[in-house]
């Protein structure tokens, strides 16, 4: 399959054609997309004219008619594999379909349905139209995420409350998923959601939820404006509190268009990508929303603090750490290690006692020997011999 991936986009005859039981060619370009390279097979046409050149063949309108025949012919054959069969057709040509999502427009609400997912209700594949048919009641969008595994993206804050409050997310675990789902816009009159991403509500819109999210903003409003403004304007683009979290203190969340880590992982460890690319650098850099937990501990001391004194260096210090830690925590990588590095070894130092000041021993020197002395040993030794 490594193989296949290594000449995608490379001319292959798979597909022979014959004219009223004539052997014509198997030299066409474009009989099947790039994502159907693996199929073999065989056309026979009674329609087609024997008696012109391979390069007006290759222009005749009723080719047309045969590719777009064939590549829906070869979709209903897909969906109609049996699912017992189909998780074995899926390891192997997982990454055709999902491509297929992505370059063809004209057959991708056909590929939307061969999808399968990772569910986070069993650890198995699911459908979307399983998924869809299992949906909550008022629950208006798919819910997904994505990482480099399942254990990863199982413990993802992103996840924990949609979790706890029985929703199912799809966990996307291949480089290629996030682009495939990003192509598409509605499954079902249904949309994505990416979890990681903001543009949501988990407790929709009631007066009730309306109103606890007013209550709650109001009361965190001095260490949200706080956070925001002060202790680490340079860092995020604002902070909120969080509908999404459970256990975790605090989360970044990207712009409804921006980069996710995982996709900041892909595009980053892309070989031909360049250092200087303006593009790159924007979505790289830009500055994340910080979610906090309004019934985490950590945060209720750390409003206190600032309600008491926004001056408060220890404040600071405990702000840039779980900014740090939920940078770490939400998939992305940290800008500046040697200063969390140094933070975290402040913060042993304290814990075991070790006063702040206390620098590191001197290394002794090791005596230098005469080369006077080496040399008469040396004599020694060739007499001795």
């Amino acid at each position: 399959q490594s193989e296949e991936f290594n000449k995608y986009g490379q001319k292959k005859d798979n597909i022979k054609l014959y004219v009223r039981r004539v052997f014509i060619t198997d030299d066409f370009q474009d009989m099947m997309p790039n994502y159907l390279s693996f199929v073999r097979g065989v056309v026979d046409s009674d329609d087609l004219p024997l008696n012109v050149s391979r390069e007006t063949l290759q222009q005749h309108k009723l080719l047309k008619v045969i590719k777009k025949k064939l590549v829906r012919k070869t979709l209903d054959m897909i969906k109609k594999i049996d699912e017992d069969k189909y998780a074995e057709f899926w390891k192997e040509y997982s990454t055709n379909i999902k491509l297929g999502v992505i370059e063809d427009t004209a057959n991708r609400t056909r590929l939307a349905k061969l999808l399968r997912f990772i569910s986070s209700q069993d650890g198995q594949l699911t459908s979307l139209t399983d998924y869809v048919g299992r949906m909550k009641d008022k629950q208006e969008h798919i819910f997904y995420m994505a990482g480099g595994s399942k254990e990863e993206v199982e413990k993802s804050p992103f996840v924990e409350r949609l979790l706890k409050k029985g929703y199912e997310v799809l966990y996307l675990t291949e480089a290629v998923d996030e682009y495939a789902i990003s192509a598409l816009p509605e499954f079902d009159g249904k949309k994505f959601q990416n979890v990681a991403k903001e543009g949501f509500s988990i407790d929709g819109d009631t007066e009730a939820a309306k109103a606890r999210k007013t209550e709650l903003t109001e009361r965190f409003e001095p260490l949200l404006k706080w956070l925001g403004e002060e202790a680490l304007k340079d860092h995020i683009l604002r902070a909120e509190v969080s509908e999404r979290l459970t256990s975790s203190p605090c989360a970044l969340i990207t712009s409804k268009f921006g980069w996710t880590a995982n996709m900041q992982r892909i595009i980053q460890s892309q070989t031909h990508s360049k250092t200087q690319d303006m593009q790159r650098d924007y979505y790289l850099n830009q500055k994340k929303t910080m979610e906090v937990n309004p019934r985490h501990p950590l945060v209720k001391e750390l409003l206190r603090r600032v309600e008491d004194n926004p001056a408060d260096t220890t404040a600071k210090d405990m702000a840039l750490m779980l900014y740090n830690t939920a940078t770490l925590r939400s998939g992305y990588m940290l800008k500046d290690t040697v200063n969390f590095a140094e933070h975290i070894e402040l913060m042993m130092r304290q814990t075991l006692g070790v006063s702040a000041d206390e620098e590191v021993e001197e290394e002794p020197d090791l005596p230098e020997e005469d080369p006077e002395a080496e040399d008469e040993g040396e004599e020694e030794e060739e007499e001795a011999e």
